[in-house]
């Protein structure tokens, strides 16, 4: 309905204008036409007092009923362009306050067309559908999130409801043993609920940083040391690969360390005993390129971006205990990002390793 009164609003202001014109035309013309017609017969000379008025009531006459005429077919033709122009205008309006409506009740369903009367409406068009579908996305991904958080807690309740119980009836001994697997679960929470709170946070680019000029090449060569022995341990090798000079970056060398350990953690674990994690630093062009490799799993093509999502998990037969809270590659992701940087993953399919590949713009010397 107000869409409508929009229409109306605008074919009566054109209209208003149309008939000020009109009215200015024809009473200027009745004001001035006269005395020029009498001038120029005045001129003329020959003619008799009463064939000069006659003339100038024909004329009057004549001119009064041309414009009226003309007027009712002006107003007539500009009334109805007028009123095909306002539900042009009115139209691309009421379809967005439709949308805006449904999207309100939390419909993210419709899209607006792509054209539109004028590049202004179609610029609207586009924004809100951007707007749309963004948004859509933030409710599937919040009623995901729930669902994932509920499952990820599920376990280590359960575990500590049945440890508790157990020790209740006395069925289980409270022993060193006990304690420590309430400890570990407990522990679990504790990390999920942190990462949870990081991961939010990065999405808000609310997360913490202090940049400055830092060497990647120490920093990469720093975090992979911690895991040598880690790696070691488990039977699979670990080395680096990078120039012997220095690559400066404008960054945060603890959340640079967070990325890259939650890469090498991600490869020691996926990684089969005999396997091979591989740290690589090369600079390209005005960036510098970190990669991260190991021969393990792999990844199939159609998971290379969705592994990336809060909560993914690649295999899901496997469980969190035996991991991280699989948030760590979304929480990386948005650290480089956060660095004006990408974070990308390759992987040549099945048991053929998996690539992950960060890309940091390099301070020009």
């Amino acid at each position: 309905m107000n869409n409508s009164r929009l229409a109306t609003k605008l074919l009566l202001a054109q209209l208003l204008i149309l008939t000020i014109a009109a009215t200015t035309l024809i009473v200027t013309a009745l004001l001035f036409a006269p005395d020029f017609f009498a001038m120029h017969l005045k001129e003329s000379g020959d003619a008799t007092v009463q064939i000069k008025k006659h003339t100038r009531e024909a004329f009057l006459s004549s001119i009064t009923l041309s414009f009226a005429f003309a007027s009712i077919a002006a107003l007539l033709a500009a009334g109805l362009i007028s009123w095909l122009l306002a539900r042009r205008v009115a139209r691309p309006i009421e379809q967005l306050a439709d949308a805006a409506d449904a999207v309100a009740r939390r419909e993210y369903a419709p899209e607006l067309p792509e054209g539109g009367f004028s590049t202004e409406l179609r610029r609207l068009n586009e924004s809100f559908n951007r707007m749309a579908k963004d948004l859509a996305n933030s409710e599937e991904n919040r009623r995901q999130l729930i669902g994932d958080l509920a499952h990820e807690l599920r376990t280590p309740l359960a575990t500590l409801k049945a440890y508790v119980d157990a020790l209740e009836d006395g069925v289980a001994p409270t022993s060193l043993k006990s304690w420590e697997t309430l400890r570990q679960q407990i522990q679990r929470m504790e990390r999920l609920v942190s990462d949870l709170k990081e991961a939010s946070a990065t999405d808000e680019n609310a997360v913490a940083m202090i940049f400055a000029r830092v060497d990647l090449v120490d920093i990469a060569r720093r975090t992979a040391g911690s895991f040598q022995p880690r790696c070691k341990l488990a039977g699979k090798s670990l080395r680096v690969i990078a120039p012997n000079t220095s690559i400066w970056i404008k960054g945060d060398s603890q959340r640079l360390e967070q990325v890259l350990s939650n890469l090498l953690d991600n490869a020691c674990r996926h990684t089969p005993v005999g396997g091979e994690v591989e740290v690589r630093l090369v600079r390209e062009d005005f960036d510098v390129v970190v990669e991260v490799s190991d021969s393990g799993y792999g990844v199939p093509a159609d998971q290379l971006e969705t592994i990336f999502q809060r909560f993914y998990r690649l295999d899901p037969s496997r469980q969190r205990s035996d991991g991280g809270s699989g948030l760590g590659l979304t929480i990386a992701r948005a650290i480089t990002e956060r660095h004006g940087g990408s974070l990308e993953a390759r992987s040549p399919g099945a048991l053929g390793g998996a690539t992950f590949t960060i890309r940091i713009p390099t301070i020009r010397e």
